[in-house]
């Protein structure tokens, strides 16, 4: 399905309250979150880095982790390929410290694939051990190889914060399509209320 904008609605401030106070639209004066995805251009790429010190043990399926430092590397393509890089540490608690790259692939074209099924997951990790300086986050490497490893994995076993920046792709790429699935999964109003008054999602503003 090709992606498709009103031509008479190209111009942005169609989309965005108006007056002095515009800077705090809120409610009906805000853009859609379904309006944002679709005005988003491609290609799409936006970097974050965050460093995660609530809920992590939940959010990264780990019992006892406490930190979690990680850059995100999202973006949609010309092509409409989705790749989102992270790479980060992962430390406190009982766990052994952390440190890992993992890239998940989409590939073209988003009408032959369906939103938030499976994902082409290439991983590396390496334990030892992190300390913090003033100057920062220090990794020592312990003796032990990274382990390295190319799977395909299911949307619902995927990280909390990783599927976050999915459906950001997901509905960049495909709107229409990703909403609706994300509906059916019963996610869509979860989703919505995230990216809603989220500035740093799409390339549109609220």
């Amino acid at each position: 399905m090709d992606r498709w904008v009103d031509p008479d609605e190209a111009d942005p401030a169609q989309w965005r309250g108006t007056g002095p106070y515009d800077d705090l639209r809120r409610g009906a004066e805000t853009v859609s979150v379904l309006e944002r995805a679709l005005r988003t251009p491609l290609p799409y790429q936006h970097e974050v880095d965050i460093h995660h010190d609530d809920g992590v043990a939940e959010q990264f399926q780990s019992s006892e982790y406490e930190h979690a430092r990680i850059v995100y590397n999202s973006g949609v393509d010309a092509n409409q390929r989705i790749k989102l890089l992270t790479r980060g540490v992962l430390w406190g608690g009982g766990e052994k410290h952390q440190r890992f790259q993992a890239q998940y692939r989409r590939p073209p074209p988003p009408t032959e694939t369906v939103p938030f099924g499976e994902y082409t997951v290439w991983s590396r990790y390496q334990y030892g051990t992190i300390e913090r300086t003033d100057d920062g986050l220090t990794f020592t490497k312990s003796e032990a190889e990274p382990d390295e490893s190319l799977r395909e994995l299911d949307w619902t076993t995927l990280f909390d914060p990783v599927q976050e920046r999915l459906a950001e792709l997901e509905l960049v790429r495909n709107p229409a399509f990703s909403k609706y699935r994300l509906g059916e999964l019963d996610e869509w109003a979860a989703y919505r209320t995230r990216f809603q008054y989220d500035p740093s999602a799409f390339a549109v503003d609220p």
